[in-house]
């Protein structure tokens, strides 16, 4: 009997499209959720590829945009920015978890034992997410940020006066626009948004991978998060880039990459 392959798209708490791609293998023995991290998309680069891998080995996955990321109805390009300009963490969240309930409502989430799998900025998003999951087994982490305050005073100041900041996409060279209510959201949430805590209180194994040269996230920001969870295991991969060594679109699989999906891997088997 073949696998499903399955577009979906349900409505944000704004009423704006989140839609996503779930591949279910026959027999399942889970259900990984992947969570894309900041100026990311479900059709970035790696993320087809380590679905298919998952799928591969029988495990079902789930890979979705986040309804203000920035990326249309295309699905590969950011022509949207209208929407990223307010994409605070509340929002993410928001997102996150109206997906996890899409999947329990369709069953998934009785027949599979769920795991989330985030990078980046999605790996903090897993974290904060996590408490209340039903059937959640696992949480991975791939080049994760340890705090969503990633902002020096100067460009906080300079946020706070002009009403907003520009972030350049170094891949497509756009001025991506952040406005004033990203850092409201996260000043008025300080104690929601701690990430470290939340790997702390987590009561699922919790597994922890990181490049040992990131260019965007300090392996340190792996070590905190890990070091505050006594069932977390954490892996440094040596010569590892934020991305693994990946690019979009992805043209080879580097090695890097491979060590990260056959370990997250082994992480789903042993604990589903």
């Amino acid at each position: 009997m073949p696998g499903v392959t399955e577009e979906f798209e349900v409505s944000s708490t704004e009423g704006l499209p989140i839609r996503g791609t779930i591949d279910v293998p026959p027999d399942a023995c889970g259900l990984v959720v992947v969570i894309h991290g900041f100026k990311g998309f479900r059709n970035w680069g790696f993320f087809p590829w380590v679905s298919e891998q998952l799928v591969a080995r029988g495990i079902a996955a789930c890979r979705f945009d986040m309804s203000r990321n920035g990326v249309g109805s295309t699905g590969d390009r950011f022509d949207r920015l209208d929407l990223f300009e307010n994409d605070t963490c509340s929002i993410q969240l928001a997102d996150l978890r109206r997906v996890i309930d899409h999947l329990l409502e369709r069953g998934e989430g009785e027949r599979h034992p769920i795991f989330l799998l985030g990078h980046s900025r999605g790996g903090a998003l897993a974290l904060l997410a996590a408490q209340g999951v039903r059937n959640l087994r696992g949480v991975v982490t791939w080049s994760a940020i340890s705090g969503v305050d990633r902002w020096d005073e100067t460009m906080k100041e300079q946020w706070r006066a002009t009403g907003f900041v520009t972030v350049v996409n170094q891949r497509t060279g756009q001025q991506m626009r952040m406005s004033r209510a990203i850092l409201e959201d996260y000043e008025g949430n300080r104690e929601r948004f701690d990430v470290v805590r939340a790997a702390e209180h987590l009561d699922v194994p919790l597994l922890v991978i990181h490049g040992s040269r990131d260019e965007s996230v300090p392996v340190d920001d792996a070590r905190r998060i890990a070091g505050r969870n006594q069932n977390a295991s954490l892996v440094v991969i040596e010569g590892g880039s934020h991305t693994f060594g990946a690019i979009h679109p992805l043209v080879t699989v580097p090695r890097e990459l491979q060590l990260a999906t056959g370990m997250t891997i082994r992480f789903v088997e042993m604990h589903r």
